[in-house]
């Protein structure tokens, strides 16, 4: 992880790289952890308000672990899949950058082979999900992220945030409200941007 800071400005961004961050394998493949809140939290004990995760899923057909205390955000970054959640019978197919939110707690059952990106967060928290592809200026918030996905580096040449060049598969995080989080593109690529406010 690498944290930047603009001099004479009180602005701080966390980048994480896939290769920087922290990865296991689960019962479908593997799954990467990009970012945890609090950070001295754990995802095993289920001891986190927010996380932030990418994970592989390599068979054609797996389940979901449980998460009933916390609200869930998905979306497929290659190949895509088919969600069925038990508890509504609901089932939603989605393609790379269409996301879905359900509840944790929902048994889900998925058909497709992909590598997604996760957010999952306490109940009580509330998060938005968008597909950013212009240059903004994002409003206040107690988590911001910008997650830059599988994108050819002469995409993103010249983009910035925060005046910091943009790198694919990378994860950009502004934990203080105070910070300003200014997003320049110069082409038109497709980036995810979630931000989160706290209960």
């Amino acid at each position: 992880m690498v944290t930047i800071k603009k001099r004479g400005v009180p602005m701080t961004v966390s980048v994480i790289s896939r290769k920087d961050a922290v990865s296991t394998t689960w019962s479908g493949g593997t799954t990467t952890e990009f970012y945890l809140f609090p950070r001295d939290g754990s995802y095993k004990e289920r001891r986190f308000d927010l996380r932030i995760s990418s994970a592989t899923v390599d068979l054609e057909a797996s389940d979901f672990t449980l998460l009933p205390d916390y609200q869930r955000i998905i979306t497929p970054l290659e190949g895509g899949f088919t969600l069925t959640y038990k508890e509504t019978g609901e089932k939603v197919t989605l393609a790379p950058l269409e996301e879905d939110f359900f509840d944790g707690a929902y048994h889900t059952h998925s058909i497709g082979k992909a590598i997604d990106f996760n957010v999952m967060y306490k109940k009580g928290m509330h998060a938005a999900y968008s597909v950013i592809n212009a240059s903004k200026k994002f409003g206040l918030a107690d988590f911001r992220f910008l997650y830059v996905p599988f994108i050819d580096a002469k995409d993103l040449t010249g983009s910035t945030l925060n005046e910091h060049s943009l790198t694919r598969d990378t994860l950009y995080v502004s934990d203080d409200r105070s910070d300003a989080f200014v997003l320049a593109l110069k082409k038109p690529v497709s980036l995810i941007y979630v931000s989160v406010r706290k209960a």
